[in-house]
């Protein structure tokens, strides 16, 4: 894997990603269809991590599966929600 900045590792073009809120429960991991999510698990400090990004299709899977919402939408998703409800 090559080097990521921080914001690298928690979002992608459609969800942002809170790893602090994470109980390692894995659940998004075994959810995505793109292997979209990696995890951290070391024995003091496990969450989960963005690891291929560009591989996400926001099909929200993650999102839906995970039971510590760890997931949000994307700003993106959402600016555009709101304007086409104008």
């Amino acid at each position: 894997m090559s080097k990521m900045n921080k914001l690298q590792r928690i979002h992608t073009p459609y969800i942002w990603v809170n790893p602090r809120a994470c109980a390692a429960c894995w659940k998004c991991i075994d959810n995505c269809p793109r292997d979209v999510i990696g995890k951290v698990g070391f024995l003091w400090h496990k969450h989960i991590v963005i690891r291929n990004a560009d591989n996400c299709i926001g099909c929200k899977k993650c999102m839906k599966s995970c039971p510590s919402g760890v997931f949000s939408e994307s700003m993106s998703n959402v600016v555009m929600k709101l304007l086409k409800r104008i």
